[in-house]
């Protein structure tokens, strides 16, 4: 490992970045998934964390804030704006800038920017069929999706509900054209009572991949039922094999709950019989699942 890890690093210095980072991510991915969690840690992280590879990577502000965890978490909003808009900071050093463009096309960035743009375009669907549309956003970060939208869309979005744990997140949410009611609450501390209810379109499309299974399975319940009848609900979840976690296990510190479709199905709520229907992003890097309230 450690060899192999000297080439990519000459490359990358060498200017070689786009081809030493895409393999080493592709290798980092192969060993993932043929060791086991114990094995990966000792005869791959170790490596990739002691080498001097490592402290090159982190010129990158994309690596280097996942794995700093300013906010206490990885993959916090500033991160997502990263991928959705790929601009670093201005300050950033040469070789960082270069390798932050190489991980910021990378696939995972690619399913990334693909989701905001389904979400809004399922949003845009849903306001063609009402005169009306009752929206929440779960863990909603910057909600860059809405900028996305059509002014007819957003005439039509009498409510939106943008709920997360992050303060700060909910600060820059505030600035937001549209009309936005911030709900602070942790995802893993439901509240038994609330007021918001009666939604057309609720949204979770990042907070599954810190999930255990039975907060998984609570949430999923909770969301269902503060859906109208005819109501829907999407989640998704990074799959086992997508293709950077390597890399972002290794030099990110970036380690998610990842599912496969079998297990994302697991958390169709029982007795309430909604229709579902499951599917990938074209990446095949992201699972979603989205269920529709009976009536």
């Amino acid at each position: 490992m450690s060899s192999e890890l000297d080439a990519f690093q000459q490359e990358i210095i060498g200017g070689g970045h786009v081809h030493a980072i895409t393999c080493m991510t592709e290798l980092l991915t192969e060993y993932r998934q043929g060791l086991s969690d114990t094995l990966w840690q000792s005869t791959v992280v170790d490596q990739c964390r002691q080498h001097p590879i490592f402290h090159l990577l982190q010129e990158d502000p994309y690596t280097s804030r996942a794995f700093e965890k300013p906010r206490g978490y990885p993959g916090d909003a500033i991160m997502l704006d990263y991928a959705y808009f790929q601009i670093p900071p201005a300050e950033s050093s040469e070789i960082g800038k270069s390798i932050f463009d190489v991980v910021i096309s990378s696939p995972n960035a690619l399913s990334v920017r693909w989701r905001r743009e389904h979400i809004a375009d399922l949003i845009e669907r849903l306001a063609s069929q009402r005169e009306e549309l009752s929206v929440m956003s779960v863990a909603c970060g910057h909600c860059r999706e809405l900028e996305l939208l059509k002014p007819e869309t957003r005439n039509r979005i009498k409510r939106f509900v943008a709920f997360d744990n992050d303060a700060e997140t909910l600060a820059h949410v505030r600035q937001a054209s549209l009309d936005i009611i911030e709900w602070q609450c942790n995802v893993k501390q439901l509240p038994e009572n609330d007021d918001h209810n009666g939604f057309d379109f609720i949204y979770s499309i990042g907070i599954y991949d810190y999930l255990n299974r039975a907060q998984a399975k609570a949430l999923t319940a909770w969301l269902m039922s503060k859906l109208n009848p005819g109501g829907k609900l999407l989640i998704a979840n990074f799959t086992p094999d997508n293709w950077g976690r390597g890399y972002m296990e290794a030099f990110m510190d970036w380690n998610l709950v990842l599912r496969t479709r079998e297990q994302m199905r697991s958390f169709i709520p029982s007795g309430t019989s909604p229709h579902s229907c499951l599917y990938f992003d074209p990446y095949r890097n992201v699972v979603y699942l989205l269920l529709s309230s009976p009536g």
